[in-house]
């Protein structure tokens, strides 16, 4: 099987699910690893064994280094996508379900939607609009279901993560004008693993003390939810036409990371998870139907 073949016949649509499928694991595996191991020293042991492949990866591809006017942007995208993003979700995991969150970060395509409209001028139709605001009805299913909204922190940080994470998807689309996505996913995860090696320095001396099955379970989201999944989340801006139809896929986040949360962790959605899903899915379906 020539798989060179069937990647370049990916679409940005293709990449894009790839990225939130691959995405929506690490909402249950983070909540699995963090029963042994701290938020902060979780967050950058992933990226610390990220970084290395990265590395070896840059230097076997004899990637050139990005500009030097370039190098603010890719700091900015280390810390947004990968940084700041992975400390706040961590944190928002030890006090909040993989399905409240994965719903939280759901928001993430209006914001990006809004903030790309303001500066690339990308044009929405209106029933664009109209499907992502059914997509939202779905969420608020599933956080109004019992007739309250109950805002914890764990919340309160998933939104400050869902904000950088919206500007981390427009500097992709910054970067991809000038560089290839696999140059740019590989060095913003870069500086994004120095960033919290630096910040965190002793964490990196937990390892001795973490179990073989943690391990692996973290070198797992150092590969997949990491490299793989935001290398697939990139190439889907360099190939789409506009930001919002690779962002709106994240409507599908929180109903992956409900059926998986199913499997690995034997947590049975609600009928609210059920229903809120459905119109979710809907409503992305849709907004992908009107290009």
């Amino acid at each position: 099987m020539d798989f060179s073949q069937i990647f370049k016949k990916l679409t940005a649509k293709h990449c894009a699910f790839i990225g939130i499928f691959f995405w929506a694991t690490a909402f249950v595996i983070t909540k699995v690893v963090l029963k042994e191991v701290d938020a902060m020293s979780l967050g950058v042991l992933r990226y610390f064994f990220a970084s290395i492949i990265v590395i070896f990866i840059l230097i076997k591809k004899k990637i050139p280094f990005p500009n030097l006017k370039d190098i603010p942007a890719f700091i900015f995208a280390g810390f947004s996508g990968y940084a700041g993003y992975i400390v706040l979700f961590n944190i928002a995991t030890v006090l909040s379900s993989p399905s409240t969150l994965s719903v939280i970060n759901a928001l993430a395509p209006a914001i990006t939607a809004i903030i790309a409209y303001f500066m690339f001028n990308e044009k929405i139709k209106l029933i664009g609009w109209f499907a992502m605001g059914i997509s939202f009805c779905g969420i608020l299913v599933l956080t109004l279901w019992n007739g309250t909204l109950t805002i914890n922190k764990g919340v309160l940080y998933m939104l400050l993560g869902c904000l950088l994470l919206s500007t981390y998807n427009i500097s992709q689309r910054y970067l991809t004008k000038k560089y290839s996505s696999f140059a740019v996913s590989m060095y913003s995860l870069l500086i994004g693993g120095i960033l919290l090696v630096v910040y965190s320095p002793h964490s990196i001396a937990n390892i001795p003390n973490i179990s073989i099955t943690s391990l692996i379970l973290i070198i797992y989201m150092a590969i997949f939810p990491s490299i793989i999944s935001y290398f697939f989340w990139t190439k889907a801006f360099e190939l789409a036409k506009n930001t919002t139809e690779v962002t709106s896929f994240m409507f599908a986040t929180p109903v992956i990371a409900t059926i998986l949360g199913m499997i690995i962790l034997g947590d049975i959605p609600k009928l609210s998870t059920i229903i809120g899903g459905v119109i979710i899915i809907s409503g992305m379906i849709l907004f992908n139907k009107t290009k």
